[in-house]
């Protein structure tokens, strides 16, 4: 029979652990090679620590590991590594000895991460945490995915992980995890890169900058060639250390490091095409009088069944499936990149070079180069090409051992980038707008240009605006252990994020889109700095109290530090051939500074029991320079505890079951409020008084000296089980995260007599509740065949449970209502339509629209599901993956072809006497019925998309070295984006414009299809 320790002798226990481990025999040696216990071969990258210490060591290339510093006595060693089952043995050892223990570890038929990284640095096993993460095998997906970018990286890679990308060239991305929580912040997740706080700004270009929607983001910048693995913390059970920004989870980045051994070097070359698969929709016009286009009067539908216009002319068009007027046509991509590592026990290096290069699909069609031609135009190459993006990256990883108690870890790098953005999206001379907006003939005649099927302007005039972003980033950090004690380790990391960001954006005289005062030309040149400092420091006491009892103890302060300074310079009406700012006849400047600093201090104590029991509790207090000041303190506690219960004596032996594991956890976090929201701003205004104007200052903001943060709390629960020798794994979580204290922008009344009109307040409150589910298993595993599979699917509620005691404006088409999901699609609804007398067209007396405003749908996905599969082939020479990508139950709003309807007037359901009756009788909505309703272009989507499919040959091992000297080479042919199964009726239910929460595809460049070829070679 088991007996338990009381309470009150686990709290002595910990407090004499230290004292009793402290009076331990002096140091020691332990080393030893980790094998493979099939091929014998020795396992890199296996860490082996002594148990109950801070004391280990990771394998060198050949399997071997030297551990200093362990304690004398029969000590526990433990064994783990990706891709292998842990593995723990015994080793006795005396006083100032050498001891050897050699390992030999069995393949895990299923790859699980065995640690996970914490907040204070500590690597800790997966096992012992309550709360759920997901790992991302970075340098695995990379090297045989069709992966270009970070977006690419995270999609479709871990449950609840909502990546909303850009569709262009060098576009930026929104990541959701477990849902939105705030109706006025920033609902992205936080990144950590080597222990530090990096610049991550979605949306990352000048307000003053106007291309229509497209922007860049700083995540963008990261090189996935660089990283090997991805941490997703996904919520506030998880993410409680992190502090006040962590609430919408975070994601933990570990770039490549090197290892002991001879040093290696690997080279790779990519190329590939870049297509757009897409039917887009055909131009109509139905016309009254004559053949000849310009001459007749545009009719409708409705009008044709009412008899007030008798067409006698239907006109189609499609611009993009004619070779001449199209403006897409096959872009490139190219990446070259170098990586070494190698070192010894005592310093370790990785360094990289790399250098990209992307040109987007968007061109100037034949019909514009041949004017250009026949008027003398000189073409430049950012206009025939106006969507383009080369980058540079360099990387140099350097670990070094001082001393057997204390080691250094410093990680560099730079990137330099330029970013051409082409005018597209919600832009009335963009791309989109114009190539969906023509009337359904091509003879069209605007300012005495032939506009070839388009609205007002052609690409030759679009592409002229010249839209540069250049970017210069440093990211840096130095880590340094220090173990002065077996039981008692330190950490300190210092780090910055320095990245200058120029946007200018260029119309040289007498070109651009003819469009106010566009052609007299204007250059805006804008520049920023942005600073993102870190300092961190912990201490970890770990200790064995018992045999059978565990403690660790750590306490760490962070301090981050987020500056953003720079000025904006604009001029109009410049001289012909000048593209400077100061050679402008109108000119203006301005600047710009904000800050953010965050102090925290937090402490954490882990319990274990045999090895099968954990618990763990923690709480985190922070200031930041964001709060009101009178709030100064926000704690967030959290508590977590796994049980690997199939270990206790009670646990039947089920045939087929390995282990199981329940878990729980409840913690808290923040999301700080805008730098300035709770600060109260004056502006310079001239009033009258007595008749005269004299000067004076008004209040421009309120401020709120009560702002606090919005603060989430989040419960999960869940279960690990592994079968048929761990053949098969399944883990299922619930999460249910309550955010509290919402900043709603609250109207105030005019009678104050300032100029603010809303002042924020905490006074609103969402929620988001879900289930998610992971199986993974090695479905088929032979010498001709292997067969592995990683299924997710996800489920996500989310509900506004409060707006505070002011009444909230409704809103239009997104509103937020109370027991509604947050941004949620309203409208009035079609209830009904039919064509009552059989003529094939639908009239505004045969449509039906509720008079009432009701409830459409969410715009977030309700659930989401992958399935990964891997097969190799020819004795695990071809391996073949897909990635098949579901999402369901949400509504995406059709704007493209709402507005074609509305106010283009050349849709299929307004034009076209084929159309369907649904498509007629929402146009009729929109145009004819009293209500002027678009609710009928807000669709309930679903949507199954062939992400990722790639065949990677991986020759044995003899052949590449005995004709190209190579140890490791590969070959992969990728393809992304391949094909989509959807029941929406627009281009692409993943088309989005803009970088807020709700995707909207409007006159927006849907998803390409990416082709590319790569070559690795290892020596």
């Amino acid at each position: 029979m088991t007996r338990f320790l009381r309470p009150r002798h686990l709290v002595v226990a910990c407090l004499l652990s230290p004292l009793a481990v402290a009076a331990q025999s002096p140091a020691t040696t332990i080393s030893g090679r980790v094998t493979d216990a099939a091929a014998g071969a020795g396992i890199p990258s296996v860490q082996v620590t002594v148990v109950g210490t801070n004391v280990g060591a990771v394998t060198n290339d050949q399997g071997r590991y030297v551990i200093r510093g362990a304690p004398a006595g029969t000590l526990s060693l433990r064994a783990i590594r990706i891709g292998y089952g842990e593995t723990v043995q015994s080793v006795t050892v005396a006083a100032g000895q050498a001891a050897v223990a050699d390992f030999t570890m069995r393949a895990a038929p299923v790859n699980l991460s065995p640690v996970v990284t914490t907040a204070a640095g500590v690597t800790t096993r997966r096992e012992e945490v309550g709360h759920t993460d997901y790992s991302v095998d970075a340098a695995k997906t990379v090297e045989t995915s069709p992966v270009a970018n970070m977006t690419d990286l995270l999609t479709a890679r871990a449950p609840s992980v909502q990546v909303l990308n850009s569709t262009t060239t060098g576009g930026g991305a929104r990541v959701r995890i477990r849902g939105t929580s705030s109706l006025s912040l920033n609902n992205e997740p936080i990144y950590i890169i080597d222990g530090v706080r990096m610049t991550s700004n979605v949306s990352s270009i000048d307000a003053n900058i106007f291309t229509g929607g497209t922007a860049p983001s700083r995540v963008g910048d990261l090189n996935p060639e660089e990283i090997e693995t991805i941490e997703v913390v996904p919520g506030p059970s998880a993410s409680t250390l992190y502090g006040t920004d962590a609430a919408n989870g975070v994601i933990v980045i570990t770039t490549k490091r090197g290892r002991a051994g001879r040093t290696r070097f690997n080279t790779y070359v990519e190329h590939g095409l870049i297509e757009d698969l897409h039917q887009y929709p055909t131009a109509y016009s139905i016309a009254k009088n004559g053949t000849t286009a310009r001459a007749t009067r545009l009719c409708t539908l409705p009008d044709v069944a009412a008899g007030t216009c008798a067409a006698d002319s239907l006109f189609s068009f499609n611009l993009f499936d004619d070779k001449s007027t199209t403006p897409l046509g096959t872009g490139e991509r190219a990446q070259y990149g170098l990586q070494i590592r190698g070192g010894t026990e005592a310093v370790r290096y990785f360094t990289s070079g790399e250098y990209e290069q992307e040109t987007g699909i968007q061109k100037i069609p034949d019909f514009d180069l041949t004017r250009a031609r026949t008027t003398g135009i000189k073409l430049l190459d950012a206009w025939r090409h106006p969507s383009q993006l080369q980058r540079a990256s360099l990387r140099a990883n350097v670990d070094a051992a001082l001393s057997p108690k204390a080691d250094i870890s410093v990680n560099s790098s730079f990137l330099r980038s330029t970013l051409l953005i082409p005018q597209s999206d919600n832009n009335a001379a963009g791309l989109f707008s114009n190539a969906l907006g023509g009337p359904g003939y091509s003879d069209a005649v605007s300012g005495g240009i032939p506009l070839h099927g388009y609205r007002a302007f052609t690409p030759l005039e679009m592409f002229q605006a010249e839209t540069y972003q250049y970017i210069n980033r440093f990211l840096g950090s130095v880590t340094g252990n220090y173990r002065p004690l077996t039981w008692l380790s330190g950490t300190a990391v210092l780090g910055a994020d320095v990245t200058n960001r120029n946007d200018t954006q260029l119309c040289r005289r007498a070109t651009c889109a003819n469009s106010g005062t566009r052609r007299q030309g204007f250059k805006t040149d804008n520049r920023a700095w942005f600073y993102t400092y870190t300092a961190n420091g912990s201490a970890t006491g770990s200790f064995q109290p018992t045999t059978k009892l565990g403690s660790k103890t750590t306490v760490g302060v962070q301090y981050v530090n987020r500056i953003l300074n720079g000025n904006e310079t604009f001029g109009s009406n410049l001289p012909v051939g000048s593209t400077a700012v100061g050679a402008a006849a109108v000119q203006s400047a301005g600047e710009f500074t904000t800050i953010s600093r965050t102090l925290g201090a937090f402490i954490e104590e882990a319990l274990s029991w045999e090895d099968r029991i954990y618990l763990t509790g923690a709480i985190r207090t922070d200031q930041n320079s964001a709060f009101g000041t009178n709030f100064q303190h926000v704690y967030y506690p959290k508590v977590n505890g796994a049980w690997v219960i199939s270990r206790e004596h009670f646990f039947p032996a089920i045939p087929g079951v390995t282990s199981l594991r329940l878990r729980a956890a409840v913690g808290a976090s923040g999301q700080q409020p805008g730098p300035n929201d709770a600060l109260q701003y004056y502006a310079a205004n001239i009033f009258s008084v007595d008749q005269v104007d004299q000067p004076s200052v008004q209040l421009s903001t309120l401020g709120n000296p009560n702002l606090r943060p919005e603060r989430a709390t989040e419960a999960e629960g869940g279960l690990e089980l592994h079968l048929l020798e761990d053949r098969v794994s399944y883990e299922g979580t619930y999460f249910n995260k309550l955010s509290r204290d919402a900043l709603i922008a609250q109207v105030i009344p005019g009678s104050l007599g300032t100029g603010a009109t809303t002042q924020f307040a905490n006074l609103g409150a969402v929620k988001n509740l879900g289930f998610e589910h992971i199986l993974r298993a090695a479905v088929f595993d032979r010498p001709y065949l292997r067969w592995d599979l990683t299924a997710t699917y996800n489920t996500l509620t989310n509900r506004i449970v409060s707006l505070g005691p002011v009444p909230f404006p409704p809103g239009g088409i997104i509103q937020q209502r109370v027991g509604y999901p947050l941004n949620s699609y309203w409208g009035q609804k079609i209830l009904s339509y039919r064509d009552a007398n059989g003529d094939g067209i639908i009239s505004p007396s045969e449509v039906v629209v509720d008079p009432k405003t009701t409830y459409i749908g969410s715009s977030q996905p309700r659930y989401e599901s992958v399935l990964d599969n891997s097969f190799e082939v020819l004795s695990h020479m071809l391996r073949i993956n897909t990635v098949l990508d579901f999402k369901g139950g949400f509504v995406v709003r059709n704007g493209t072809e709402r507005i074609r309807c509305q106010n283009r007037v050349n849709c299929t359901g307004v034009a076209n006497p084929k159309a369907s009756l649904f498509e007629q009788a929402r146009a009729v909505a929109l145009i004819n019925d009293p209500a002027r309703t678009s609710a009928g272009y807000n669709e309930k989507v679903h949507f199954t998309r062939l992400r990722e499919l790639s065949f990677t040959f991986l020759p044995k091992q003899e052949w590449t070295q005995r004709f190209l000297r190579s140890d490791n080479t590969s070959l992969t042919l990728g393809i992304r984006n391949v094909h989509i199964w959807t029941n929406y009726t627009g281009i692409d239910p993943e088309s989005n414009y803009g970088q807020d929460d709700v995707q909207n595809d409007f006159q927006t460049l849907p998803p390409p299809t990416y082709f590319t070829l790569r070559l690795n070679l290892g020596f």
